[in-house]
């Protein structure tokens, strides 16, 4: 009875708790900043700094976050996405090619389908915040993702499937690998609402393991393609859910206690109400616009027609899996300098400046692909290899300069208490932005006959691909005009009576303590 009496002020009064912790915080900012300020002298100088540069750099990050939520990120981000997701892209590209046989067209309508789950995620994160499995909130989703992630791998691996089952399944995949990422992205969410200073540079440690990860990944893919073939390559992938099995048995929880229905109903619906409300802001939803748009609604992904015609040793280069694994990895080794490049250099900048010209930065460096697809380049004295590496390396960083102010205005824009919720909806946004970019360019590929045998209007593809993506910018008003010091998430505070009295019904189902009229 002494919980339920102390609840509710707890619900309700959180500006006194806030300014407490808000105390401690500054605290530790003060100390983190005098010691980046110390941690960064120099190192432009002294290469070999680089190195204690970024062990102390981990170090303040332990001692902000600790470590346990760090080797979590890590195993989220860099092994579950970085290696799991390299070594899955690659087979699957030779494996809708070389197993169903299937068109680019074909190939990128079905990849499409089976990254629904990525489009979604609000709805894990309702799950994992709402309905607890035996009074824990994490680590039973995290054992259930890795047992059923294993059994599709497996599936996939062993047996010949028709194009729609293998689609299923690798939306399954999907699914076991979105739902931890969840988790992750609540956890970055809230800490960097904690501390705002540190904000950039939890968002480079995430990023930043996954280039690691992926680096890796690409070494092993291409050998594993080419040695196993693209089927057996899913039995490396399992990997990665077999990595969440152990960090659910590892992971540090405490049990909840035993909830009803109507609690687990309850907390849905203050959670459903706030988000709501969240929504109906300027603040979220003109950004949220702006990254649906950018991330690939207004830009068609054409990425699989250059995947054959790369392959292709009749019209194309003709590139092996080792080399399409070595340019995977020029891109994952690009990604960590642009995740670099940005935390160094371009932090400071308001978000629209920089959603401005990595915008632009973008659609010129997809120009240089018809340099490639026209064969310009060995007109020029260039080679394939030389060109797509370079080309590559470059579409990468600057594809990560554009992503991180995405991903440093998403993690501040979620109001607390939703933090979860509110950064699994901004992820889907640009999820979904990215799935309907591979529909358009589905239809952009069907539009222009552009098949295996067929690749005389790539270029036009391409120049058509290059030119759109400048056409979000005639949204860029929609991003504001603030730097990541200064920007303020939606103000959800309840405005009215109506909206009180459904809160403290949310709170009584919480809680199970009478609420009072106002009238007495």
């Amino acid at each position: 009875m002494k919980e339920e009496e102390e609840a509710v002020p707890i619900l309700v009064n959180v500006s006194r708790q806030d300014a407490e912790a808000d105390t401690d915080i500054g605290i530790l900012t003060s100390e983190i900043e005098v010691a980046s300020g110390r941690q960064w002298s120099g190192v432009v100088y002294n290469p070999c700094k680089y190195v204690k540069s970024f062990l102390q750099w981990f170090a303040v990050m332990r001692e902000a976050f600790g470590g346990p939520f760090l080797g979590v990120v890590m195993i989220v981000y860099g092994v579950s996405q970085g290696y799991a997701e390299t070594m899955k892209q690659l087979a699957t590209n030779y494996y809708w090619r070389d197993v169903q046989k299937m068109q680019p067209a074909s190939t990128q309508i079905f990849m499409a389908v089976s990254s629904i789950p990525w489009d979604i995620k609000p709805i894990y994160g309702l799950i994992t915040d709402t309905f607890p499995i035996g009074g824990y909130r994490r680590w039973p989703y995290l054992a259930i993702c890795g047992f059923a992630g294993c059994l599709c791998l497996w599936t996939l691996s062993f047996f010949k499937l028709t194009p729609w089952i293998a689609t299923l399944l690798m939306a399954g995949v999907a699914i076991c690998t979105a739902f931890p990422d969840v988790v992750a992205d609540a956890a970055v969410a809230q800490r960097s609402k904690t501390i705002p200073k540190l904000a950039s540079d939890l968002q480079s440690l995430s990023w930043g393991s996954l280039a690691v990860g992926g680096f890796f990944g690409c070494g092993v893919s291409g050998a594993a393609v080419h040695g196993l073939g693209p089927q057996r390559s899913y039995l490396l992938v399992s990997i990665a859910p077999v990595m969440l099995i152990v960090a659910a048995l590892v992971l540090p929880e405490s049990r909840s206690p035993k909830a009803g229905l109507d609690f687990q109903f309850g907390a849905l619906m203050h959670t459903l109400r706030l988000f709501g409300k969240t929504l109906r802001d300027p603040t979220l939803w003109r950004p949220a616009l702006y990254i649906y748009l950018s991330q690939g609604f207004l830009c068609p992904d054409i990425s699989e027609a250059m995947f054959f015609w790369l392959t292709d040793p009749v019209v194309g280069p003709g590139f092996n899996e080792e080399f399409m694994a070595l340019v995977n990895a020029a891109g994952y080794l690009a990604m960590f300098f642009g995740v670099a490049g940005y935390n160094y250099w371009f932090r400071c900048q308001t978000f629209r400046k920089m959603f401005l010209w990595s915008q632009v930065t973008s659609s010129f460096i997809g120009l240089l692909d018809i340099i490639l697809v026209s064969r310009m380049n060995l007109r020029m004295h260039i080679p394939d290899q030389a060109f797509v590496l370079g080309d590559r390396a470059l579409t990468d960083a600057i594809s990560k300069l554009q992503l991180m102010p995405m991903l440093v205005l998403s993690s501040q824009l979620c109001p607390i208490g939703i933090e979860g919720t509110v950064f699994a909806f901004l992820m889907s946004v640009s999820n979904f932005g990215n799935t309907s970019g591979t529909w358009l360019g589905a239809l952009l590929l069907k539009w222009l006959h552009i098949q295996k045998d067929d690749y005389s209007r790539l270029w036009l593809a391409v120049l058509i691909r290059s030119l759109m993506r400048l056409s979000p910018l005639f949204f860029i008003f929609l991003v504001p005009e603030s730097t990541v010091e200064n920007i303020k998430p939606p103000n959800v505070a309840l405005t009215n009576d109506l909206e009180m009295e459904e809160t403290a019904k949310d709170i009584n189902l919480f809680k199970k303590v009478p609420v009072h009229d106002s009238d007495g």
